[in-house]
């Protein structure tokens, strides 16, 4: 009987402690050290297992910080894998959570991630504000390490949206802002591509070398595009055989890192080459694999679009519902000013109540005038056009509902800035006009109707401007 009184007093103390261990939560600091340690790895299955786990855990002891960390990380590794739909849910709800927190690095996180979800929207400018502020929070950590590390990926992305935009000082501005950070295999793949571009091929061997040198070091997905470009590097040269195994390297890595953008790409690449190399089978094959992977891309594009176009409206619409209060504000002080008035009329004039119900009268009519101001359009669609602002495309949804949902119904395979594209040309805008509103040459303009046409099914004889307008 002692005997067992004496176990169970051992089994209760050793319940205590082993109860603790298994229950207990990663810090932040050590999450993200794991999640990084596994996206390197490739395992990308591994890091969301392990910051859903860590999500529970977070909620049950009630770390706010925890948990938005969990749910910021849970986003990069969604946008890693073009869920887009999904990373923007957790983001969304991360960034609920952080209003009732202070924390820089999370903050710059957020941005970062919201800034990298837009750019695969083809929501450049909305990406780049969103990374105008990732960089300013975190230029406000204290840690230079963790500081640095940020910084560098926010430039990075950054020059990313400026080459598409075509906004050279932009662009080598945040790059020389990089090239004061630490060298990753990144840096010296941006600078080789430079040198293929000039076709100084022995120049881009040279940083693409010591990019390798690096690659070791860093993620696979660094390692994935080192390969990719010697593909392209040994393609300039003619090399195809050598070319297609480099891009193959590639293609493997990509394919373990779910990584579908770069899936698309190296099938591409890979078909081309095949073509190169007189393999019709082969190239076939691999176009195919394309078109299917673009296909899925596209469509996942189109289905998370929605979210921050949404988020785009719902936030012009608080602007403007803030602006109707302060008008109505205004005119409410108007009214009592009126009230007042009148009232004091009244009682010094009681002899003149007509003329004071004139007054009155007058007095109302104009504080009605006031509210038919407030529901004018903000501003003018030629405005934002010409200024190339990110909120024309919500202005003019308002404006030709009718002709956006018809649009986007008949023709659902269009991006969004094909939309844009169209809403200028409803707007019956000449291609010389469009192509100084964009600041690109007239020829890329036709280039990008005659896409549009394609995508449309018209045929070449239709007046595409005056398509749009009967649409």
């Amino acid at each position: 009987m002692l005997n067992n009184y004496f176990r169970q007093i051992v089994y209760a103390i050793l319940f205590l402690f082993i109860v603790p261990f298994y229950a207990q939560t990663y810090s932040i600091k050590k999450l993200d050290s794991l999640t990084d340690k596994y996206r390197i790895e490739g395992n990308i299955a591994k890091s969301i297992s392990l910051n859903e786990n860590a999500l529970q855990q977070y909620k049950k002891s009630d770390n706010k910080e925890g948990i938005i960390a969990a749910q910021i990380n849970l986003g990069g590794l969604s946008w890693f894998l073009h869920e887009y739909k999904q990373s923007l849910k957790y983001l969304e709800d991360a960034e609920n959570n952080l209003r009732k927190i202070k924390n820089f690095t999370l903050c710059a996180k957020l941005y970062g991630e919201y800034g990298r979800n837009y750019a695969s929207l083809g929501l450049l400018e909305q990406s780049n504000n969103n990374l105008d502020w990732s960089i300013i929070f975190a230029k406000q950590i204290s840690e230079r390490k963790e500081r640095e590390r940020l910084l560098y990926f926010y430039y990075t992305w950054k020059i990313g949206n400026f080459e598409e935009l075509r906004n050279t000082d932009s662009l080598n501005f945040y790059q020389r802002k990089r090239l004061e950070l630490t060298a990753q295999p990144l840096t010296f793949v941006y600078i080789a591509e430079k040198h293929l571009k000039n076709k100084k091929l022995d120049t881009a061997e040279y940083y693409l070398n010591k990019a390798a040198n690096l690659a070791g070091d860093f993620s696979l997905y660094q390692k994935s595009i080192t390969l990719f470009t010697f593909g392209k590097l040994y393609t300039e040269k003619q090399e195809y055989e050598k070319a297609l195994s480099y891009y193959q390297q590639s293609l493997e890595i990509s394919e373990q890192l779910s990584r579908k953008t770069d899936i698309k790409s190296a099938y591409k690449v890979i078909s081309d080459t095949y073509k190169h190399l007189n393999n019709v089978e082969k190239k076939n094959e691999y176009l195919e694999k394309y078109s299917d992977i673009k296909d899925s891309i596209d469509a996942a594009e189109r289905e998370a679009l929605s979210i921050p176009i949404d988020k785009i409206i719902k936030q012009e619409n608080e602007k403007e519902k803030n602006e109707r209060i302060k008008y109505f504000i205004a005119i409410s002080a108007i009214i009592i000013a009126s009230v007042i008035i009148v009232a004091y009329i009244v009682r010094k004039y009681i002899k003149k109540q007509k003329e004071t119900e004139e007054i009155i009268s007058e007095t109302l009519h104009e504080t009605d005038e006031l509210k038919s101001k407030l529901n004018e359009a903000f501003e003018e669609l030629s405005k934002l056009a010409m200024t190339n602002d990110p909120f024309f495309l919500t202005r003019f949804k308002e404006v030709y509902p009718e002709f956006y949902e018809t649009l986007t119904s008949r023709y659902p395979n269009l991006t969004a800035n094909d939309i844009k594209f169209s809403a200028f040309l409803r707007l019956n805008l000449s291609t010389k006009t469009i192509a100084q509103y964009k600041n690109i040459s007239v020829r890329t303009i036709e280039s990008r109707k005659y896409r549009l046409r394609k995508k449309l099914d018209l045929s070449s004889d239709i007046d595409l401007n005056k398509w749009m307008m009967d649409l």
